[in-house]
């Protein structure tokens, strides 16, 4: 009889449980707390021993190392209630920065922060925050230095870490590390591309641009290396985007006589560069999301230009300049402020693509069109982005594109009701919603 009113019991604590019974829960969490452990398997254990490391001596100057120090970690949590096992992958990074190693003596901590070096670095939170401990340089070989880390700091939520390790490099950044290329002339590293300037087809500088971010933070220096850009003489296509260079001594970029794509977006740029009206072979130029408000009559002189993206300006009207490049096959005018299009546009009959996007604004510099008549003038037009740029109805002027393929209207208030398609029987896509 009593096993018989202890099942029923325990059944009746069941029901409770899985009817979420919040006293009962709390009870059993009082009562079975969660436990996480962390155990480290042997896969992991290599992990935690390893640095990918990058070092080598800033090349136009010689003044200082740059060391780049990256600790990838793998655990594996297991909690008891309720039970659950999971895979997590942690990383820090720290670079650090001296004027000489010579700076560090040898066998001496030096606290941290110190006039010697400087440190920064992220982990998987963000930016370290409130970086203290020491640096120590332990006796090694000239040329495979050897430092010893014992830091703390806080993320950007204000959580306690540590950081305790040492670390053998290389002064040659092109024998450790990532190498920053690939076999078709693909580079991603700038001191390495400068190392074998001939090589370089394509300069892609993303990363670069991001890790000089994270090593300065928003106080981030112009980087003197990129005034040789101008060094790499068969360069074909360069990503800029984010280096942040207007400040950029332009002056070696007419060299470069076989670049053909040239992306600087988001570079910081409040003016044209006129270097660029000595590009003669390039064919696409991205200027977006930068502070230009006026493009130079001279542009006229950039005649084999075949795409250009001006998007997210400041230019608050239609650059006339840009008629004189009657080649160009695309042009993305989005977010500059827009009101209207001249009639004189029409002098772009090649045009195929056309943006005029109002979404997605650099600051308040949406583009909010009234008149669009002058689509009239452009017979080649493919396609045609309109997107948050219009209200109302759609304009007439895009009835007469004879070979119109591809209309975006998304956030107008428009649907596909509000276009006539028999109006428009190239039309193949239609984007509304």
């Amino acid at each position: 009889m009593a096993s018989g009113w202890r099942r029923y019991w325990m059944l009746v604590v069941l029901a409770l449980l899985l009817a979420g019974c919040k006293p009962l829960k709390r009870f059993a969490q009082r009562t079975f707390p969660r436990r996480h452990t962390y155990t480290t398997s042997e896969e992991s254990a290599r992990y935690l021993r390893r640095a990918d490391v990058v070092g080598g001596t800033e090349l136009d100057t010689g003044r200082f190392e740059v060391l780049q120090f990256r600790k990838q970690l793998r655990s594996t949590a297991v909690s008891s209630y309720p039970f659950h096992v999971g895979f997590g992958r942690y990383e820090q990074e720290l670079f650090v920065r001296c004027r000489q190693l010579a700076d560090i003596p040898v066998g001496q901590p030096l606290p941290v922060p110190h006039p010697s070096f400087t440190l920064s670095g992220y982990d998987s939170h963000g930016l370290f925050r409130h970086l203290t401990g020491t640096v120590t340089r332990l006796s090694s070989p000239a040329t495979q230095p050897r430092l010893q880390f014992d830091l703390r700091y806080t993320d950007k939520q204000n959580w306690p870490h540590a950081l305790r390790a040492t670390y053998t490099f290389s002064l040659d950044s092109a024998s450790a590390g990532p190498v920053g290329k690939d076999q078709q002339g693909h580079y991603t590293n700038l001191r390495l591309a400068l190392k074998e300037p001939a090589k370089v087809k394509t300069l892609d500088l993303v990363d670069y641009a991001v890790q000089q971010h994270l090593i300065y933070g928003d106080a981030s220096p112009f980087d003197t290396l990129y005034a040789r850009l101008g060094e790499l003489v068969n360069v074909e296509e360069m990503n800029l985007h984010l280096s942040h260079l207007d400040e950029l001594p332009w002056q070696g970029l007419p060299k470069l006589k076989r670049l053909r794509k040239l992306d600087l977006h988001a570079t910081g740029l409040t003016r044209f560069p006129p270097a660029l009206l000595a590009l003669d072979s390039l064919r696409e130029l991205n200027l977006e999301w930068n502070h230009l408000d006026s493009i130079p009559a001279d542009i006229q002189r950039m005649k084999g230009l075949r795409v250009l993206n001006l998007t997210s300006n400041r230019l608050g009207r239609y650059p006339e300049a840009l008629n004189s490049l009657t080649g160009l096959r695309e042009l993305y005018l989005g977010n500059a402020s827009l009101r209207t299009l001249p009639g004189s546009i029409g002098r772009l009959r090649n045009l195929e693509v056309l943006g005029l996007t109002g979404l997605y604004a650099n600051g308040n510099h949406h583009n909010q069109l009234t008149s669009l008549d002058a689509l009239s003038e452009l017979p080649k037009l493919r396609r045609l982005d309109l997107s948050g740029a219009i209200a109302g109805k759609l304009p007439e002027a895009v009835y007469q594109l004879p070979r119109l393929a591809e209309l975006d209207i998304s956030r107008t208030g428009l649907d596909s009701t509000a276009v006539d398609r028999r109006r428009l029987p190239t039309l193949k896509k239609l984007v509304w919603h």
